[in-house]
């Protein structure tokens, strides 16, 4: 059963906010859909909108041009003859052959030779047709591949120079993809060739039966059942459109069923609820009775109504009535070859119209998907850098980076509280600051503000007297090393992993390893088969079965099982490997500032004391700023602590009894 709802958009947000077209909701069984109300047919804003993506296909057309000249004429002309020429060389061919046969069964004496001759025609031609869709296979993916790197690039370097602000406001690109290049060029290119090859086929189709006296009339005959099925089809691929799950029953099975997943094998074993839960699953089943279940798309289908569905499989019969009434009305107007090869057409046909119809909406939607890789470069949030290079001249080279904040707030992007508000404080060239505080207060903010993360809402931060803003952004990124909690490890090797803390010495193994050893991690990597080599982090989905289940005892199953079989780590040993990234950062001999952000968490006390010894070690010529929780050890050593409250923020001196 199928509801429907109309309505202007969400309740929850104000009129003058929403944009786009007017929503309307149907009850599909189980799923809530949500879909666009089209306006009705206007040709004039039809063409409109089909126009308004020539600027960003013709672009997509110079790129794939761009990858080689002749690559991609001969993959034009081999998807040409594919889907135009072959369609009708082969209905020709074939046509002539039973003319021929027809011919010799109504005389009682058949042309061997013609016969012959016309059937070793359409086996050449079947062979050459079999060569050009190899050929055609083999060079696609080669600019395929070449496409989809070009703009894996594009897309990797607008993510790449995306700030954190730009991230927060959704402009992470997630939903921006390389393979869309390719299949909108493929789509655009399909929709060409069958757009030939059906004006071709129409004029094949005129050419026969234009003996009759109605060519036009059997044309339009063949024509309407797709049109009919243009009209008639629905699909919710075919238009944005949103589902959702909301029958109760349905969700309840799901969730049910989902706790037969191994990661709740040991909290149902324990909690003796195995019964229970079939049980309740059969309950559930019954509750939901014959409810549909079926996938959205395959209900909304169901949707058209029974004198469409009754039109459209009459109008596939129309060239048939058309067959038979000649026969009545005129005999020798058509031959039985004649009515054959009609009937192959007029089936060729309805095919490729309704693939035609398809490919154009395809076009039109996925021309969408481009655009939005071509508008990263327009929408990227860089945080942009001036023109002062850092250190400045004349600055000491031994000092580390002098702070001043002035009246400094922030908000973060999409929250109304603020999360600092009026800050002000002097951090002098050298000095190791504590900062601490209760979860909330603001602590790892001032951090994000010190290495532009992000830029202070209202206020300003002077280094060596000058705005931060105004310094080169480069020059600054290379002078700031930051630990922090929330560093994760590289989808690489671990030796790249701790090298890439000083780029220009990724492969100096001795480098890398006195890094491990001063960020804790040298026992972590030794216990690993593949040691420096290790990868602890695959980049996603690159290892994966069919129909081969992990502990069946198949040969395949065994290789699976090598395959998804990775070495795994701790979270503390994930720290020391971070920590290890950082002190290889200090090779640099340029880093005047290091933040140091709550990246113990998961080490025992020992191990903290450990890294934090390591790091004071290398403190000549450097600011640091220590966030954490456990700062006993570090009071003795600190020249300021930073005591941040949600009210205020405020300093001691260490030396002071009870701090």
């Amino acid at each position: 059963m199928a509801s429907e709802k109309k309505g202007n958009g969400s309740a929850e947000k104000e009129d003058d906010i929403l944009t786009g077209p007017p929503i309307q909701t149907t009850q599909l069984g189980v799923y809530r859909v949500v879909t666009e109300i089209r306006p009705p047919f206007d040709p004039r804003e039809k063409w409109k909108k089909a126009t308004g993506g020539f600027p960003t296909l013709w672009r997509l057309t110079k790129d794939v041009y761009a990858l080689g000249p002749w690559m991609v004429f001969l993959f034009l002309f081999l998807e040409f003859w594919s889907s135009c020429v072959d369609c009708i060389l082969s209905l020709h061919l074939s046509s002539r052959i039973l003319t021929i046969i027809e011919a010799g069964l109504k005389t009682g004496h058949p042309d061997g030779a013609a016969i012959f001759q016309a059937v070793a025609l359409r086996m050449l031609s079947l062979a050459f047709t079999a060569v050009v869709d190899w050929s055609s296979a083999r060079l696609g993916p080669i600019l395929q591949g070449r496409l989809e790197t070009r703009f894996q690039n594009r897309i990797l370097r607008s993510k790449l120079a995306t700030d954190l602000t730009g991230v927060q406001a959704n402009l992470s690109t997630e939903h921006v993809t390389e393979q869309t290049s390719w299949r909108t060029f493929k789509s655009l290119l399909d929709t060409a060739t069958k757009l030939a090859g059906a004006v071709a086929q129409l004029g094949y189709v005129f050419r026969l039966v234009q003996s009759t006296g109605h060519a036009p009339v059997f044309t339009l005959l063949c024509l309407t059942q797709p049109v009919l099925l243009t009209f008639f089809r629905r699909s919710l691929w075919l238009k944005p459109h949103v589902v959702e799950a909301t029958d109760p029953h349905f969700l309840r099975m799901k969730g049910l069923r989902e706790l037969s997943e191994p990661k709740y094998k040991q909290d149902i074993i324990t909690g003796d609820i195995v019964h229970h839960i079939l049980q309740e699953f059969r309950r559930t089943v019954g509750l939901l009775g014959d409810t549909d279940i079926s996938s959205a798309n395959e209900q909304y289908q169901r949707l058209v109504g029974a004198p469409s569905h009754v039109a459209t499989k009459l109008a596939s019969e129309l060239p048939l009535l058309y067959y038979a009434a000649t026969s009545i009305m005129s005999p020798a107007a058509l031959s039985l070859s004649t009515i054959a090869t009609l009937h192959q057409s007029e089936s060729l046909l309805t095919w490729m119209f309704q693939y035609l119809m398809y490919s154009t909406q395809n076009v039109e939607r996925l021309t969408t998907s481009v655009r939005a890789v071509y508008d990263l470069e327009n929408v990227v949030h860089e945080t942009k850098g001036g023109d002062i290079s850092y250190p400045p001249v004349g600055s000491p080279h031994e000092r580390g980076m002098p702070f001043e904040l002035r009246n400094v707030s922030f908000s973060y992007p999409g929250a109304t509280a603020k999360a600092l508000d009026n800050v002000t404080l002097t951090i002098k060239p050298g000095q190791l600051v504590v900062v601490v505080g209760s979860n909330g207060s603001g602590k790892s903010t001032i951090i994000k503000l010190l290495t532009r993360l992000y830029d202070a809402t209202d206020g300003e931060i002077l280094v060596d007297g000058e705005d931060i803003k105004n310094y080169k952004l480069a020059d600054m990124r290379h002078a700031t090393a930051a630990l922090t909690q929330d560093h994760h490890l590289y989808p690489l090797s671990l030796s790249e992993n701790i090298g890439l803390g000083n780029p220009a010495h990724v492969a100096d193994m001795d480098m890398i390893r006195e890094a491990a050893r001063q960020g804790g991690a040298e026992d972590v990597i030794a216990k690993l088969a593949d040691g420096f080599g290790t990868v602890l982090e695959h980049p996603r989905n690159m290892q994966y079965g069919s129909d081969v289940f992990k502990g069946d005892d198949s040969l395949l199953a065994v290789e699976l099982e090598k395959m998804t079989k990775e070495a795994d780590v701790s979270g503390g040993e994930r720290q020391r490997l971070v920590a290890s990234r950082t002190f290889m950062r200090f090779t640099s001999g340029a880093v005047k500032l290091v933040c140091v952000d709550e990246p113990s968490s998961n080490l025992d006390p020992q191990a903290e004391w450990q890294l934090f010894k390591n790091l004071r070690t290398v403190r000549a010529g450097k600011t640091m700023i220590f966030v954490t929780h456990r700062f006993g050890h570090l009071t003795k050593h600190a020249d300021v602590i930073l005591c941040v409250t949600s009210f205020a923020l405020g300093c001691a001196d260490p030396s002071l009894p009870g701090v």
